[in-house]
């Protein structure tokens, strides 16, 4: 089998870039969302329709992110 209607998109998910990718293997629907930064899965679903697939993915996704500490460095490009 080959994934089909395969669909991108790009939103931001508890302040950080991501991209959700949607597509269709036989009968099932795939979602993964992962960090647009570095390509990093955060969260992937499985399932029969498409709308929950997505709902489960991006609030799995929500729900690490919100959980992942964000430390600044203070640095500064070009000084």
């Amino acid at each position: 089998m080959r994934a089909e209607g395969w669909v991108m998109e790009e939103i931001e998910l508890e302040g950080r870039p991501v991209k959700v990718i949607t597509y269709r293997i036989g009968d099932s629907f795939v979602t993964e969302v992962e960090s647009s930064s570095s390509g990093a899965v955060i969260a992937c679903s499985a399932g029969k329709t498409q709308e929950a697939v997505e709902k489960e993915a991006i609030e799995t996704a929500a729900r690490r992110l919100r959980r992942t500490r964000r430390i600044d460095l203070g640095l500064t490009v070009g000084g």
